[in-house]
């Protein structure tokens, strides 16, 4: 949990770090700020960065440091469209890429490790806009300088527990991060057998992911591996199909994640019927009763976190 307060008195000196193309449309024009000296990355190759670029670079970058474990995410207009925890880098790359390979394309390759020449050669023929990860060595970094001349490699510090701005009417919200210990010994097991050591390797992966999903956010994962992703739905019911249609029917004995609690029985049923086994939400909705008896029906585990990620 992070230790940052909430001043009486905000000030902010910012200085222009420098100008960009521009903003999210061409008719917008941005600038990258720094309230210091520090950009917390630098750029190695590559065309020049655009607003869009560094914002998604930030959500991507934020999401890989949240594992211990060799991890490379995909990611596509601020949301994961793929993200893999496994020792060899290539096959972490490998099965992001391939849970959704049509809205990979385009899109930004984050890792928490130095790439290897094995993951670089596994992106072959495949367009990307922007590497992110902690270092490059020599020979990596003129490989990549070889497979093209646009795609921009980004090297990166690990983000620092900051104030978080979000400009409203004549002034602007103020948040501290969503940043808190929590993880098994913090959880709750509200139906079904206790998970396996394994499992709930798992179930704090899947937990960690949706966290950085946009809201309403579901995600199905197994195997440290996120097979499908529902995001930015007005109700949760939708988000939960989303998820399901990209998983292509590999949720049986999956992992299903929810950002905030399910508010009716109607997203246990449509998880139960994909034969998804545990799911994992803040639990705390008025419904908790009846959520928890339709996942008993159907033998399903259920963990209650506590806590809820919503990420607007």
């Amino acid at each position: 949990m992070t230790n940052l307060k909430l001043p009486e008195n905000l000030t902010l000196s910012l200085k222009k770090f420098r100008d960009l193309r521009y903003g999210e449309n061409p008719h917008q024009k941005s600038a990258f700020y720094l309230t210091d000296d520090k950009p917390g990355f630098v750029q190695l190759w590559g065309i020049e960065l655009s607003h869009n670029n560094l914002g998604d670079a930030n959500h991507a970058w934020n999401l890989v440091c949240e594992f211990g474990e060799s991890t490379v995410a995909i990611i596509k207009h601020g949301n994961p469209s793929g993200i893999c925890s496994r020792d060899k880098l290539e096959e972490a790359f490998k099965l992001a890429y391939e849970a959704d390979n049509v809205s990979a394309y385009g899109g930004i390759i984050a890792l928490n490790r130095a790439p290897t020449l094995k993951m670089i050669d596994a992106m072959r023929g495949i367009f990307f806009e922007l590497l992110i990860a902690p270092d490059f060595s020599t020979e990596v970094l003129n490989r990549l300088k070889k497979r093209s001349g646009k795609m921009r490699v980004v090297k990166a510090v690990k983000p620092p527990q900051q104030l978080e701005f979000t400009r409203v009417f004549n002034g602007y919200l103020v948040q501290t991060p969503d940043s808190i210990y929590e993880g098994r010994q913090t959880w709750k097991v509200v139906c079904g057998a206790k998970p396996t050591n394994e499992l709930f390797f798992d179930l704090e992966f899947a937990w960690k992911v949706v966290k950085h999903v946009k809201s309403n956010a579901i995600v199905i994962v197994k195997n440290k591996n996120m097979l499908g992703m529902g995001t930015g739905q007005p109700n949760r019911v939708n988000s939960v199909r989303l998820a399901m249609r990209q998983a292509k029917g590999k949720t049986e004995g999956a992992i299903l994640a929810s950002d905030a609690f399910f508010p009716f029985a109607d997203n246990v049923k449509l998880a139960a019927a994909a034969g998804i086994s545990v799911i994992i939400q803040p639990g705390g909705s008025v419904n908790d009763d009846k959520v928890v008896r339709e996942a008993k029906k159907h033998k399903m585990t259920m963990v209650f976190t506590g806590v809820r990620h919503f990420k607007h």
